[in-house]
């Protein structure tokens, strides 16, 4: 072998740990599945926000009790205990209160709120004060930046949406529920780790005064 044949043959394999490097730890690429697939089978149009009133992702949660709701809305009056997301736990579902409103991440690809003791107390609490007071909430769906922008907007139309059906199940009313999604139009840390990501894949939920 000459030393042309073996400086090509290094360039190739120099190249190939790059291109891996750069859409597994950068563009996130690695998953076996795709944004794009997640959203095949709900196409639509509209422009951002996007906005919807129905409930399109069907969970398998725990449904609570209609008539326990006077129990749970006396102890919706406890403070919320929330912890700061973690860096170490980015494959998991994360909440943490910024503000007036209460931040749920999501691990990649995903639009399920998995079990986690923290956000379903939260969600309890939140289904109780609805039911109880008659007040409106906003659910917003957001993205990272990975995947077409228009399939992002309708990414994070249904995380939105698995929120709302969540509530939905523990007896809140669906016409007090409105949800949108901005898609990856309005990031809160950078796209360019994945730790940036993570805290990009949201939803964000607001009581409406």
């Amino acid at each position: 072998m000459n030393s042309k044949s073996l400086v090509f043959i290094l360039f190739a394999v120099w190249s190939a740990i790059c291109w891996r490097w750069y859409t597994c730890s950068i563009k996130g690429y690695c998953s076996s599945d795709t944004v794009a697939a997640s959203v095949a089978n709900h196409q639509g149009n509209g422009i951002e926000p996007m906005e919807s009133d129905t409930v399109v992702a069907d969970l398998t949660v725990p449904e609570s009790n209609p008539a326990s709701n006077s129990t749970s809305q006396s102890s919706s009056k406890k403070p919320i205990s929330t912890q700061p997301v973690s860096e170490s736990r980015m494959n998991e579902v994360q909440m943490e209160e910024v503000e007036d409103r209460m931040v749920i991440h999501f691990p990649y690809n995903s639009i399920r709120k998995e079990d986690d003791a923290a956000i379903d107390d939260y969600l309890n609490r939140l289904a109780a004060e609805l039911t109880g007071s008659g007040q409106t909430v906003t659910i917003t769906g957001h993205t990272d930046f990975v995947g077409e922008a228009k399939d992002n907007v309708r990414f994070g139309l249904l995380r939105a949406n698995s929120i709302k059906n969540i509530l939905v199940k523990k007896g809140v009313n669906g016409k007090q529920i409105k949800t949108r999604s901005y898609g990856e139009s309005k990031a809160i840390a950078t796209n360019d780790t994945p730790w940036g990501r993570y805290r990009n894949r949201r939803v964000e939920i607001r009581i409406n005064k």
